[in-house]
């Protein structure tokens, strides 16, 4: 009894059988109802990375301010404050912020008040930029005390309460300037500020 032999199919026959499969993994591949296929490689499967955004112009710097709250009863109070500021400039609109420090010492009016002195301003800077000026608006966010405190001399009343206007021009701006306010019948404000900033990406 001779039992028949299983016998391995011809080489031919068995590349034609994976050319049928790799036939059928394109057809599913190209199948726009199938799955998506993740490429990897070198080669056209990376993934295309987007060029970075242009670095906005960033304007840092200094305001150096020497404020006074006029009386016409009982003298003049003062007092003098450093302000760093950080903001970018994009679209002709300006944001970022700042922080004021008072530098001054001692009580800041010749006679006695119960009132309490801030020692510090967080701000928020806005502003634009138009017709080769630079409009700047600082904005008392929080100070420091917080509780029943004010400025005693002219700051809170002139630099954060004013648009301070500059002129641009270059990537260096210096300035002096004196921005001036009234107290209703009791007296009037006043600030000079030097200002010191520079533009990176300008």
């Amino acid at each position: 009894v001779h039992r028949a032999r299983l016998r391995a199919p011809p080489g031919h026959v068995r590349r034609g059988g994976a050319i049928v499969v790799l036939l059928a993994v394109l057809t599913v591949a190209c199948d726009p109802g199938a799955s998506p296929v993740v490429e990897t490689g070198s080669s056209a499967g990376e993934p295309s990375i987007s060029p970075r955004p242009a670095t906005l112009p960033t304007w840092t710097g200094t305001i150096v301010t020497r404020s006074t709250h006029r009386l016409y009863v009982g003298g003049t109070c003062s007092t003098d404050w450093k302000t760093t500021l950080s903001f970018t400039v994009e679209s002709k609109t300006a944001a970022g912020t700042g922080v004021a420090l008072l530098t001054s010492k001692g009580s800041p009016c010749p006679f006695p008040v119960a009132q309490i002195q801030i020692r510090r301003f967080e701000l928020a800077v806005t502003g634009e930029v138009r017709a080769g000026m630079l409009v700047l608006r600082m904005r008392d966010v929080r100070h420091t005390p917080s509780a029943g405190a004010d400025d005693l001399g002219g700051f809170r009343s002139t630099t954060l309460s004013s648009p301070v206007r500059l002129k641009v021009s270059g990537d260096v701006l210096r300035d002096r300037l004196t921005l001036r306010a009234p107290d209703k019948d009791r007296g009037g404000f006043t600030s000079v500020n030097v200002i010191d900033l520079r533009c990176k990406g300008c």
